[in-house]
């Protein structure tokens, strides 16, 4: 065997970076060109239809060869590591994460990735939750501690992410920041609605403080807003509560610790 021919490994690795960035990295001596650009196509369109299904807002924003070069430039090694599937679009977000002046035609790429991911991610999330059977009714909704669903994800934004499409994109950030719950509800449907920030401060407390009652915890809150009327607050948070439950935000109660 000839010392100059290269080793099977050596052609794998020349093979995998010509792949992921054939502008940098030649192709294997050993494999004709026309072989190597199905390879190249069969790659990238593999790549392109996933992430196109995974981020179906952000595909709509570029034309076709501009969302190539995107997907291009995340599908170098540098960027593209994980060896299965279902987890490129997780790492396709953070690729925007720390690139996020990629693109400076759209400043919000990165959060609507992430606003589109965590949609898929909790659509194709294995867990099963299952809503109480027993009447909750306002009482336990105070006298107990609120559980709320372990398939939500409230998030802070600073794009109109639920917003954006190809005729509105903003260019500069909202003043205040954008409160949003992602959820699956009981229905296996994924459903977001913005939160004003009281109902985000209240689900986040709800979220972290999993030993208190609805009482206690609202009585808490009006005591930090030096609210005039406790009772009348305590009242205002019931009905969210009401609501989250309706929505399987909250799933049940359960005996305070």
């Amino acid at each position: 065997m000839s010392l100059n021919k290269p080793s099977f490994k050596q052609t794998q690795i020349e093979f995998a970076a010509h792949i992921r960035d054939p502008e940098l990295n030649p192709k294997p001596d050993t494999i004709e060109d026309r072989r190597m650009a199905i390879y190249r196509d069969l790659f990238i369109n593999s790549i392109s239809g996933l992430l196109s299904g995974s981020f179906p807002v952000i595909k709509t924003l570029y034309n076709d060869s501009d969302w190539e070069e995107l997907v291009r430039a995340y599908f170098k090694k540098e960027h593209n590591k994980t060896p299965h599937f279902p987890e490129i679009p997780r790492e396709f977000v953070a690729f925007l994460k720390d690139h996020q002046d990629f693109d400076p035609n759209k400043p919000f790429l990165y959060e609507l990735a992430h606003y589109e991911w965590l949609e898929l991610h909790l659509e194709k999330h294995s867990l099963e939750v299952e809503k109480s059977t027993n009447h909750i009714d306002e009482s336990l909704l105070l006298s107990q501690t609120p559980v709320v669903s372990p398939l939500i994800r409230l998030q802070s934004y600073q794009y109109p992410v639920h917003q954006i499409k190809k005729s509105f994109q903003p260019q500069e950030k909202l003043e205040q920041p954008l409160f949003m719950v992602i959820w699956r509800d009981t229905q296996y449907q994924v459903q977001f609605t913005a939160m004003n920030p009281f109902s985000a401060l209240l689900l986040e407390r709800l979220i972290n403080h999993a030993d208190i009652s609805g009482q206690q915890l609202l009585e808490s809150l009006a005591d930090e807003h030096q609210h005039p009327n406790k009772d009348q607050f305590v009242q205002f948070g019931l009905q969210t509560l009401k609501q989250w439950f309706d929505q399987d935000i909250i799933i049940s109660t359960q005996k305070t610790q």
